[in-house]
């Protein structure tokens, strides 16, 4: 991957190592509008990035660009978070299939808690439209039509009644609730940060509206915690080509961990955009 950052865009070649589309599309954020073919934008908190695209190149427009080379984790080396997962299991290659190209989003932690609180039991489609909603009524404008994600401050101002209006459905008391408890020093992001990772686990499923897998989602995309491994219906059919054991959630997800420890988010990624894409290639 070439990369190339002046004062006003970053440019990447090379997309067999980024694929913009990849990124946005593989379940990890939902704060994006693809606009056209070549085209799309991202909104993280109060920063917002313009992004067109080809086979070849990719280029990000923002004021915000030290603010995004970092969102979207280009210092780290992806080849060689391959070559430890493939250490791990010489056979995994497969699972790069429609996904080699996928980047782990360094997203706000505030943003990700809410956006997975509303995700559980959702479909993308309806997530992004509630979040839309969202942004649009309690954010400020960023641009033409295009509104910041609301900050602590904006979003306890919000009530159930009106999370209900949003679309939140039966999550809108959950959401009011988890937003009360994320005011207070004892869920202050910060010292959530300082937390180990089982620490910070129990601290998220006493947030309403937060199960097991949204936990895990929270922990590697909101916090960067690399050492765990979210399971839904898709990671329970891949289970099944590992291993004939029969397991529950949390056993299948010490199952991977186990297997690749301090890389097992990005293998659960690889693993995830596989089991939702091969059927278009296999095809």
């Amino acid at each position: 991957m070439i990369l190339s950052k002046d004062k006003n865009k970053i440019v990447i070649q090379n997309e067999h190592d980024f694929s913009i589309m990849q990124i946005l599309e593989c379940g990890q954020v939902f704060s994006f509008q693809k606009i056209d073919e070549n085209t799309c934008y991202v909104v993280s908190m109060d920063k917002f990035a313009k992004i067109t695209f080809d086979d070849c190149i990719t280029t990000i427009y923002s004021k915000n660009l030290d603010y995004f080379y970092n969102y979207f984790d280009l210092n780290t080396d992806y080849e060689k978070i391959k070559e430890k997962i493939l250490n791990k299991y010489k056979d995994f290659s497969v699972y790069f299939l429609n996904g080699n190209a996928i980047r782990i989003l360094h997203q706000d932690a505030l943003q990700t808690i809410i956006s997975f609180i509303v995700s559980a039991n959702n479909n993308i489609k309806r997530i992004k439209k509630i979040l839309n909603n969202l942004c649009r009524d309690y954010g400020v404008v960023l641009e033409k039509d295009i509104f910041s994600f609301p900050n602590l401050e904006q979003l306890s101002k919000i009530t159930v009644e009106d999370f209900t209006r949003l679309g939140a459905g039966y999550r809108a008391k959950y959401l009011y609730e988890s937003i009360k408890k994320l005011q207070t020093e004892e869920y202050d992001i910060n010292y959530l940060n300082s937390l180990t990772t089982i620490q910070l686990k129990e601290k998220l499923l006493s947030l309403d509206g937060v199960g097991p897998k949204v936990a895990d989602c929270i922990l590697f995309f909101g916090f960067n915690r690399k050492d765990v491994f979210p399971v839904d219906t898709w990671i329970r059919k891949a289970y099944r080509l590992f291993s004939n054991e029969k397991k529950n959630d949390k056993q299948i997800s010490s199952y991977f961990v186990n297997m690749f420890g301090d890389v097992s988010g990005y293998a659960q990624q690889y693993i995830f955009n596989y089991m939702i894409t091969k059927d278009k290639t296999t095809k």
